[in-house]
């Protein structure tokens, strides 16, 4: 599809981020509560980004916040503002919220999922005109998978928690380990509520007790345990998973290709480090800003299709240009280990082949997903 480029043009590109409130838990330690303000603070800064060359090609960006944990309420606000002309919506939503406004909206609507790491809404519940920046689980589980792989690490103990979220990351986990043939040798539930910060070294080495293990794959997606397994099992192995040895899209050690000045632009502005849903909005943000730029239009109708066709490439500090997946509208990345002090490498590595794409290697592929939604680019 090509486009003319006309310099002097007007043009508004209104965007809405609709998000429920931070879970303001106090079970997790305060240092590693997530901010209140976690992927709003990524959209803003990149509404500046955007902004900031728009000026010289007619274009201005604005951006509209609605948090609340009402589902109804966040659809009345979404079709009050589509009314008012906004196509694009961020979003950081539970499954069945996300479900309920994509419904709720029209289907020239453009979603973009910034923080719901759901395999499901990349595999089955395929919906319309919806594009995802945010890791899937699979695509973390994989990344950490391949790594295992190439350091010959291959049996596993997994330690894992009971929340919703813990449950979903230790399915794709189960699956990525199959996968890569990774054998799982125990695995436990920690259901306790005992207060670690003064037991961890007494009663984590006995409750990972076990004749031999590689490595200890923790899932803690809510920061109640998963921070004291590391030099506290039974056996000196590394951690991997939500603690130790981490994946994800994001993280504030991430300073080559020219990070270090997206990471200081968003501590001088929000003072403190940008998390991986941060970037996921100021990439989704981005991906908009990159179509219209080029098109300098922002009608949807002509944006969906030159983002999710093969000209689209995404320059986003990860070390290489950055794609979607047409049938599903994932966002092909690669996909940083880091633990808290330095970035370990990046996934995938070398040897995971893929015949299309070898950043397609991470989460599931086209062929474990029923999702068929941009028919135009089966041939992608």
């Amino acid at each position: 599809m090509l486009f003319s480029f006309m310099s002097q043009a007007s043009v508004n590109v209104d965007i809405g981020l609709l998000r429920q409130p931070v879970d303001t838990s106090t079970a997790a330690p305060v240092y590693l509560r997530e901010p209140e303000n976690n992927g709003e603070a990524g959209a803003t800064l990149s509404i500046s980004d955007a902004n900031g060359t728009g000026k010289f090609l007619g274009q201005k960006y604005t951006l509209r916040v609605e948090t609340n944990p009402d589902n109804n309420q966040l659809s009345t606000t979404a079709n009050q503002w589509y009314q008012s002309g906004v196509r694009f919506f961020l979003t950081d939503l539970d499954t069945p919220s996300f479900v309920a406004l994509r419904q709720a909206l029209p289907d020239d609507a453009v979603l973009l999922n910034v923080g719901n790491q759901d395999d499901a809404l990349r595999t089955s519940t395929c919906l319309p005109n919806t594009l995802h920046s945010a890791l899937s689980y699979s695509m973390r589980a994989d990344a950490i998978a391949q790594w295992l792989r190439v350091r010959r690490l291959n049996r596993v103990f997994l330690v894992t928690g009971t929340t919703p979220e813990d449950e979903a990351f230790l399915a794709a986990v189960k699956h990525t380990l199959n996968k890569f043939n990774h054998k799982v040798v125990a695995e436990k539930v920690w259901n306790f509520d005992t207060d670690l910060r003064r037991t961890a070294s007494a009663e984590l080495p006995v409750f990972t007790q076990a004749s031999d293990y590689d490595v200890v794959w923790v899932i803690d997606e809510s920061n109640l345990f998963g921070q004291h397994l590391p030099y506290n099992t039974w056996l000196p192995r590394p951690v991997v998973g939500t603690h130790g040895l981490r994946a994800d899209g994001w993280h504030y050690v991430i300073e080559q290709w020219g990070a270090v000045q997206l990471q200081n632009r968003f501590s001088e502005l929000f003072s403190r480090s940008m998390s991986a849903k941060d970037y996921a909005a100021w990439v989704a943000i981005r991906s908009i800003n990159e179509a219209v730029t080029v098109s300098n239009t922002a009608d949807a109708n002509l944006l969906l299709p030159f983002i999710l066709g093969s000209q689209f490439q995404l320059a986003a500090y990860k070390g290489r240009k950055l794609t979607y997946r047409p049938w599903n509208g994932q966002l092909r990345q690669t996909v940083p280990l880091f633990d808290d002090q330095a970035l370990v490498t990046s996934a995938p590595f070398d040897g995971f082949l893929h015949p299309r794409n070898e950043l397609d290697s991470l989460g599931v592929d086209r062929a474990q997903s029923q999702c068929r939604l941009y028919h135009s680019f089966d041939n992608e």
